[in-house]
Formats: structure tokens, sequence, C-alpha cells
């Protein structure tokens, strides 16, 4: 998507919240969006064709007593993967859910983990899902099999916090991201998914060092970049050509990283709100589907789209009036969708 030409993206439907958004997922067609929102236990469900609420499957699913952090659409129209809420620190249950929207039935539950889960990636290409968490480990789970999944990997001893895992655009690869002991910065390790026992065949280090100079050179002062430098990650995307990664994290930045290397190309910053330049909320961000641009929601309602090879502001988008929590790209129509309390799906 080239932002930078006119007249620009048009907001296409507004669908009104009544808590924060905290994941978004579109479904491989493009046809439908799914919407979590964790403070009221909420799944919503747009048609992103005629902009509102679909006629074949209800708008608005409670899942009071399950409670919803992450939601992903799976290969089946009807059916989503998600992750259980949490109060207070403490999810409901460390459980990954399998639910049919279509009469609001959870078909299956995946059990394992001991921690909250912070990232289900669903494959391109068959039933699979990866599933990380702070305990420490990354699952294999088969969307048609309940049990104690198809595998899980540890971390090794010099690894600390929660890792993040999800596949790349054709499936046949996925990264699992985790931090350096002593906070100075990160792994990423590559695994091929039809062999990952054997180990990974590719190991990239991204020091706390290269991430610090990256933001110096955006512009964030010695004694803020040192600072962000050492956020924690909380999303990791693969572009659909491989050579990119793309990290989220803490503090309200984002990194595009170099597929193969490692390397820190850019760093994306976000806008401030009310509260001033500094922010603890996690940057969410995401590429578009030509990878040609980088989405990036802002603390102050505005929603950034930059240029993925050289990391200049290509548009704003305005329309949010909070932080933007959200983001995520159709993968078949000129299409992006926001989420503040309010959800937008933008016309490109």
């Amino acid at each position: 998507m080239d932002f930078s030409s006119e007249p620009g993206p048009k907001m296409g439907c507004v669908i009104r919240g009544r808590a924060p958004a905290t994941s978004l997922s579109y479904h491989e067609s493009g046809s439908h969006l799914f919407v979590a929102s964790e403070k009221d236990s909420v799944l919503r469900i747009i048609d992103c064709l005629n902009g509102g609420a679909p006629t074949d499957r209800p708008p608005m699913i409670k899942l009071q007593r399950e409670g919803i952090r992450t939601v992903r659409a799976t290969h089946h129209g009807h059916c989503v993967l998600f992750s259980p809420g949490i109060n207070d620190g403490v999810p409901k249950k460390n459980s990954i859910y399998y639910l049919s929207v279509h009469d609001n039935k959870i078909l299956r539950e995946f059990e394992g983990h001991s921690g909250v889960i912070n990232e289900i990636s669903m494959s391109p290409v068959d039933d699979t899902f990866l599933s990380s968490g702070i305990d420490g480990s990354v699952r294999l789970w088969d969307c048609g099999k309940s049990g104690n999944g198809l595998g899980e990997l540890k971390l090794p001893a010099n690894v600390e916090g929660a890792p993040l895992a999800v596949f790349d655009s054709t499936g046949l690869v996925y990264g699992v991201s985790a931090a350096m002991a002593g906070g100075e910065g990160y792994h990423i390790h590559l695994f091929d998914a039809r062999n990952y026992t054997v180990g990974p065949f590719s190991e990239m280090k991204v020091t706390r060092h290269d991430i610090e100079s990256k933001l110096r050179v955006g512009g964030s002062t010695p004694e803020r970049a040192y600072a962000l430098s050492k956020a924690e990650w909380t999303s990791m995307q693969f572009n659909q050509s491989g050579k990119q990664i793309l990290i989220g994290a803490n503090g309200g930045i984002a990194l595009s990283l170099d597929g193969y290397e490692g390397t820190v190309l850019h760093s994306f910053q976000t806008e401030a709100g009310p509260g001033g330049p500094s922010s603890s909320l996690p940057m969410a961000a995401c590429f578009t589907s030509d990878d040609r641009s980088v989405v990036c929601g802002n603390d102050d309602g505005t929603v950034s789209c930059y240029q993925a090879d050289s990391g200049l502001l290509a548009r704003k988008l305005r329309g949010h009036v909070d932080p933007v929590g959200a983001v995520a790209v159709s993968p078949t129509y000129k299409q992006i969708a926001t989420a503040c309390t309010s959800t937008v799906v933008w016309i490109c």
C-alpha cells in the first residue's frame, strides 16, 4: 500500500466499543475482522465487505467466564482461537480455546502452559498453531486435536523473560525470540517447521547497543534511548518476503529488523498522548500485505504509516480519540483496521 499518494485512506466504517481493543485479526478471506477486548471480555465481529455487523453470525460474543485477551482467525471462517483475559496479572486459565462464533460454543481447549499466554500464531498453510507464554515455553498444536499438543520447545538457561513465537508467511519457518541474560538484547532463532526438533537453522542476536544506536538516530535523547533499548518485546511479525521482521515493544516503540542478519533497520516511536512523551504501552504495529509499509498506532490517537524500506513517515491517519492499541491489515483487500475503544476500518 502506498500511503504517500492522494487522496489517502478513508474511513469505511466505525464500530463503537466500551473498552479498549487488545487484539485484531482478519480472516484470510478478508471478509471478517475479529476484535478482542480484554476489559469487558467481549469478542466483536465486523463484516469488512459491508461495513458493519455480519448477517451470518452474531456481531458480539460475551466471554465472561473465560475472558479474552488475544484472538486469532483460523482457516475456518466461523472459528477462532483465543487466550483468556487477565485479572490483576493472573489469567483466568492458562489455556487456549477454539471457539465457534456461529453458535458461541467452545469446541476445544488446549492446556499445557503454566502462565500467561502472550502470543498465538496460526500457520498459513494448515491447522497447526504456535503459542508462547511467560512460563518460558513454546508449544505447537493442531486445531483439530485436543490434548497435550504436537511439540514443546523450552528456552535454554542463557535467556530470560517470555518468548515470542510466530510463523512466517510460508508456514515453513517459525521464529522464536527471547531476551538475553542481563538485559543485553534479544535472541531470534529460526526453525524449520517440518523438522524443528533438530534445533534452529539460524541464530541472530539483536543487541541492546544496536537498538539504542538506532533510537538515537531517530531523535531520542541518550537517556531515553538507553531506557527504551531495554524495553520488553511484545509482538513479532515477518513480512511476506521474510526479508524483514517487525518487533513491537513496551515503551511505545517498534523496530524493523533484517530477516536474515537481525540488523536493526529502523525504529518507530509513538506520538505522545496527553500524558507527555513517555509511554508504558506496547506499540501496536504491522506490515502491510505488500511489504511496502509499516502501520503503527500512537498514544495520541493517530496512526502513523511508514515506508518499510526507508523508515520515513508517509502519512498520518486521524480519527481516534484514545490511544490506538491494536492494528491489522487485510490479507486480501486494500484495507486496514485500527482500534482504541472504537474500531475503524480504513479503505486504502
